[in-house]
């Protein structure tokens, strides 16, 4: 699918900076206002450890944290998302020092333990599975991975990927964590299906609660 997005796509240079050469596309870039605002849900699917280097530190990855939500977003409106994060830390042993993206096209075929929350459930992420279908979305687009969807019901979708390393994790509870960063738009479908964009994202999840978290997002796009 990588082959079905605009040149002007290349310039996202790996730093994350959206920097876009006028020889690399033939019209003005036009930002437009682009926030995100979602409720969502969130699982946890254990995985064998295996280091990650984030910002020239290393961590040990030891599970995804997939999850979806609905809500709404600018041009989009209404709308659904699914998203998948990889959790690190000093030690599988030790509390998360923070996540990178990680495809959420793999989500569907994460296991379902039959255990009880957080772990994955039967029936979680069914309707991802059709969205990839549907939108065709992608693992990866020039290398970045697509970590996070954002559709609506007119044949529209937003492709995000996280900037790993750009963010951070704060607990402030039992409760609550909170947690920020920044990703690039990496085209989609229908209307987007050349679009870019750069966005600051926050939220917070319940580490009680499975079913608490919030995911909002403030930036601009060009499509």
């Amino acid at each position: 699918m990588k082959n079905l997005l605009p040149i002007k796509l290349v310039s996202i240079v790996i730093s994350g900076s959206l920097l876009l050469s006028s020889c690399e596309h033939d019209h003005e870039i036009h930002k437009k206002p682009f926030k995100v605002n979602t409720t969502t849900w969130y699982r946890i699917s254990p995985t064998s450890p295996m280091p990650i280097a984030v910002n020239g530190v290393d961590y040990v990855g030891f599970a995804y944290f997939p999850g979806g939500g609905t809500g709404n977003a600018t041009h989009l409106g209404n709308c659904h998302t699914f998203f998948n994060q990889l959790a690190y830390g000093t030690s599988p042993e030790a509390p998360p020092s923070g996540s990178i993206g990680a495809p959420v096209a793999d989500v569907p075929h994460y296991p379902v333990t039959g255990a009880p929350l957080p772990l994955i459930q039967a029936g979680d992420f069914n309707l991802l599975a059709s969205a990839i279908s549907t939108f065709h979305i992608p693992a990866t687009v020039y290398d970045k991975k697509i970590n996070q969807a954002l559709y609506n019901n007119k044949g529209d979708a937003i492709f995000l990927s996280a900037i790993d390393g750009s963010g951070a994790t704060v607990p402030v509870s039992g409760t609550r964590v909170e947690f920020n960063g920044k990703a690039l738009i990496m085209g989609g479908r229908g209307k987007f299906q050349h679009a870019i964009g750069e966005i600051n994202y926050s939220g917070y999840f319940n580490p009680a609660n499975a079913n608490d978290a919030a995911y909002n997002a403030d930036g601009w796009i060009d499509y």
